[in-house]
């Protein structure tokens, strides 16, 4: 079986452990050179859900109300320290919620949550369907929002045959999700979106300042609902900064960003 949550970088001293949700499609190694940046005293751990990257062949949830519960009794054994949670996009939504479902079983929750390019949760949907689209309409709704899918999965039906289902799967997720409301989280949140972001403007960030009882911070970035390399260092930059702050420590300078 494979894991549900990889730690590539153990770190036994480290005092916070920083759980990465990657964005719809996406798999631990959106988060390949995290370790390598952030401060030494975070061990990095990422989400690996099914259907992602090494997990290709195993069936994908396209539930939210399915899939938190199962992630958050795959992340609750490994919460043996402070913990916060980082998501990108889908992946924010899905730390949210995966907080929340801690929660309700009385477990302690995280330190600090870090949303981007992440709409407040309470935002309903606004935008058409993809997830029920024929296969060539949705490849091509895909590429019209969110800047493509790779042009060797467009050409090789078998590439695509292993792809779509997972990436289907996590736009399901995203276009099915219903929030319900409940008291707001006590930790803080971090929410970073992009200046030229269409699918997670400025003012849908805003809103997540009604979801935490403490403080709430919000960083626009030089970069679209997927973040450069430039920007993705600015993010580890703030998280490490804040962790420190929370856990009465000094920011450690970033290490070389290995491409």
């Amino acid at each position: 079986m494979h894991p549900w949550v990889i730690c590539p970088a153990r770190r036994s001293l480290a005092r916070v452990k920083l759980f990465c949700f990657p964005h719809a499609g996406g798999g631990p190694s959106a988060f390949r050179n995290w370790s390598d940046q952030i401060s030494s005293d975070i061990e990095v751990c990422y989400v690996h859900l099914p259907g992602r990257e090494g997990r290709l062949r195993e069936t994908p949830y396209t539930s939210m109300e399915r899939l938190v519960p199962v992630l958050s009794d795959r992340v609750r054994p490994l919460l043996d320290r402070p913990y916060a949670f980082y998501g990108h996009s889908l992946g924010g939504k899905l730390a949210f919620e995966t907080a929340r479902n801690l929660r309700r079983s009385g477990g302690q929750p995280p330190v600090h949550l870090f949303v981007a390019a992440c709409p407040a949760p309470q935002i309903p949907w606004l935008h058409p369907l993809m997830h029920i689209l024929q296969e060539r309409e949705f490849l091509e709704e895909v590429s019209r929002r969110y800047g493509g899918v790779p042009q060797q999965v467009v050409e090789d039906p078998e590439l695509r045959a292993l792809f779509l289902p997972q990436l289907r799967a996590d736009v399901t997720l995203l276009e099915t999700y219903r929030y319900l409301a409940e008291e707001p989280l006590d930790c803080g949140i971090t929410a970073f979106g992009g200046v030229d972001d269409r699918l997670a403007t400025h003012s849908q960030l805003d809103p997540w300042r009604l979801q935490t009882r403490r403080s709430f911070r919000k960083q626009m970035l030089q970069a679209g609902h997927f973040f450069t390399p430039a920007a993705q260092t600015e993010v580890i930059r703030a998280i490490s900064a804040e962790l420190a702050q929370l856990q009465d420590l000094s920011p450690v300078p970033l290490r070389a960003h290995h491409l």
